[in-house]
């Protein structure tokens, strides 16, 4: 499942076939990540699971993009176990909002580095409360940006080069520039207008390919809404040898729902599914 500060979305298999379907939460009833009505969101949670007959079902869920911060690790072994004090030192060094005192993290592989994602003991308690009085085993969290690079990077292993890719959330744009599938930059920003968005995000990358050094072609991803797509359209140019990365893939789970089906699915939400898909096989 794939919570938003809008909506939950629901997705599971059955009889060899992903289906999904989507639930409106309650008005402010989140802000920022943050659950303010807990038995409002986990009466839907429930509900929409009795709805879709998965009654027994453990739940793997997908915090939403607010509140939860990452990082890649550089000289730690992804492979080895950090002990407590080892894990505080790292945090210590992180340079992000979350104190280390008062924050969760997890560590896990990205190609040959590790990265680590954290959150605060507020923000994830809230939501195991949400799954508690839902009565639902809660079997493993995870967050919206770590999830859909997973799944991008798994839908788009033949592509060689470095990938920019654009998403936003209620407030702002976000740019995360990958190389060789290791994210190295990300930055949140907001423009006045639509039409200073692409160049915004000319300019970011060029900083970004000045500072790297990288020479390698560059594929765009654009999880966003059609019509800035359609703004966006002069954006990749072949003669730098760009090329776009298409965000719909031959796995596209269906909706159970005729208004799910009609307003479509967000491509940050699938590919947030596909890395958890990724993870379960």
């Amino acid at each position: 499942m794939i919570a938003s500060d809008q909506r939950l979305v629901c997705c599971w298999q059955q009889r060899g076939s992903w289906l999904w379907r989507s639930g409106s939460w309650p008005p402010d009833s989140i802000r920022d990540g943050q659950p303010l009505q807990r038995e409002a969101l986990a009466d839907l949670l429930a509900e929409l699971l009795l709805d879709c007959d998965l009654v027994g079902a453990q739940l793997e869920l997908v915090l939403p993009i607010q509140g939860s911060q990452w990082r890649v690790l550089e000289g730690v072994d992804p492979e080895s176990p950090v002990d407590s004090a080892d894990l505080l030192s790292i945090t210590n060094d992180l340079n992000w909002s979350l104190d280390p005192s008062d924050s969760y993290v997890a560590i896990t592989s990205c190609v040959d580095q590790a990265l680590i994602v954290g959150c605060s003991r507020s923000l994830l308690h809230a939501w195991i409360d949400v799954a508690e009085m839902a009565d639902l085993p809660l079997r493993r969290v995870d967050w919206m940006v770590s999830s859909a690079q997973r799944g991008l990077m798994f839908e788009q292993q033949e592509w060689r080069g470095d990938v920019a890719w654009v998403f936003s959330d209620e407030s702002s744009y976000r740019l995360v520039v990958m190389c060789a599938g290791i994210p190295e930059l990300d930055c949140r920003f907001q423009v006045s207008n639509d039409e200073d968005l692409q160049l915004e995000l000319r300019r970011r990358v060029a900083a970004w390919q000045v500072l790297s050094g990288s020479t390698e072609p560059l594929a765009w991803c654009l999880c966003l809404r059609q019509d800035l797509l359609s703004t966006l359209l002069s954006l990749i140019d072949p003669d730098r040898g760009e090329t776009s990365l298409g965000v719909e893939a031959p796995w596209t789970p269906m909706a159970v729902m005729a208004d799910d089906e009609m307003h479509g699915r967000q491509a940050l939400e699938r590919l947030a599914l596909q890395g958890m898909r990724v993870d379960i096989y």
